[in-house]
C-alpha cells in the first residue's frame, strides 16, 4: 500500500482538517446533497480538506447505474417498503445499505490534478480502515470478495466474517472525494432489504459475504468513529465544525438531484 502520509497521496501539503460529525440530517438525499457542495467548495477553495463521517438513519443509496437499470423503480419502492430512505450517490458503484450501526463516512481533499493518484487514495483509505479495526484486535485485508454487494478492489473484510468496508471516489475540478461505509453491526439488517433489491436490478451477491466488525470482537461504533477520525487527523490540530449555512443552502438547490422519487 502507499504511504499513508496526504503529502505522499496527494503531491501537496494540506495543513487543515475539519471533521464534520454526527451531521446527518435524517434526510438521505440532502445528505448526498451535502458531500456534493463540500466536494465543490473544497474544489473552488473555500473549505480545506474535511472529513465527515456519522451513524446514518436507514437508508439504500443507489449508484448512478442503478438509476440506469431496468427494475430500478421497483427497487426504490421495495427500499421504501422495508422503511428505507433511498438516494443516489454522486458516484458509480451498485446499491449499499446504511443504517444506525454503520459508519458513514467522506474524505474531501483539495488536489490541484485529482485523476493523478486514484489508486493511492483508495489504498490509503483502505490502509486507514485497517489500522482502525487492528486497534480491537482485529485482523483485516483489503481486496474484492466474489459475491459481495458493490463489489470493489478496494474492500476491507474480516477473513471468515465478510466484507465490512466498501468505499467509491469522485472528483472535482481540483479536489477528490473518498466516500464510504463501516459495518459495525447488523449485516443481517442489510442483507434483509439489499437481497430483495439486488434482485429488482438484476444484480448477484451472497448475502454470506455481507459482514460486520462487531462479529469478530465487541467494538462501540463512537469509539470505532474516534479511531478512525484519529487516522485521518495525524500530527494535526483537527477543527470540528458543522455544515455552514452556504454549504446547506447550495445542499439544498441539489436535493433534488439525488432524490429517486
Amino acid at each position: 500500500m502507499a504511504d499513508s502520509a496526504p503529502l505522499a497521496a496527494t503531491g501537496m501539503q494540506t495543513d487543515t482538517i475539519h471533521i464534520i460529525r454526527g451531521h446527518l440530517t435524517g434526510d438521505a438525499p440532502l445528505d448526498t446533497a451535502i458531500s456534493r457542495t463540500l466536494l465543490k467548495r473544497v474544489s473552488d477553495g473555500e473549505l480545506p480538506e474535511t472529513l465527515q463521517i456519522g451513524l446514518p438513519h436507514s437508508v439504500v443509496a443507489f449508484g448512478k447505474h442503478d438509476a440506469l437499470t431496468k427494475g430500478f423503480s421497483h427497487a426504490v419502492s421495495i427500499a421504501t417498503g422495508y422503511g428505507y430512505d433511498p438516494t443516489v450517490r454522486i458516484a458509480g458503484g451498485r446499491a449499499v445499505v446504511f443504517h444506525r450501526d454503520v459508519v458513514r463516512f467522506a474524505w474531501t481533499l483539495p488536489i490541484d490534478a485529482p485523476l493523478v493518484n486514484i489508486r493511492d487514495r483508495f489504498d490509503i483509505l483502505a490502509e486507514r480502515t485497517i489500522t482502525a479495526i487492528n486497534s480491537f484486535g482485529i485482523d483485516a485485508v483489503v481486496g474484492q470478495l466474489a459475491g459481495e454487494y458493490c463489489p470493489g478492489r478496494y474492500s476491507v473484510s474480516i477473513p471468515g466474517i465478510g466484507k465490512v468496508m466498501g468505499s467509491g471516489q469522485r472528483l472535482a475540478r481540483k479536489a477528490a472525494q473518498i466516500g464510504g461505509m463501516i459495518v459495525i453491526r447488523g449485516a443481517e439488517a442489510i442483507n434483509s432489504v439489499l437481497v430483495p433489491v439486488y434482485e429488482s436490478l438484476h444484480l448477484d451477491m451472497d448475502p454470506h459475504i455481507t459482514g460486520a466488525v462487531s462479529e469478530a470482537a465487541a467494538v462501540d461504533a463512537e469509539l470505532f468513529m474516534d479511531r478512525f477520525v484519529e487516522q485521518f487527523v495525524e500530527e494535526r490540530e483537527p477543527s470540528f465544525v458543522d455544515i455552514d449555512h452556504a454549504t446547506r443552502t447550495a445542499a439544498l438547490d441539489l436535493r433534488h438531484i439525488h432524490d429517486p422519487g
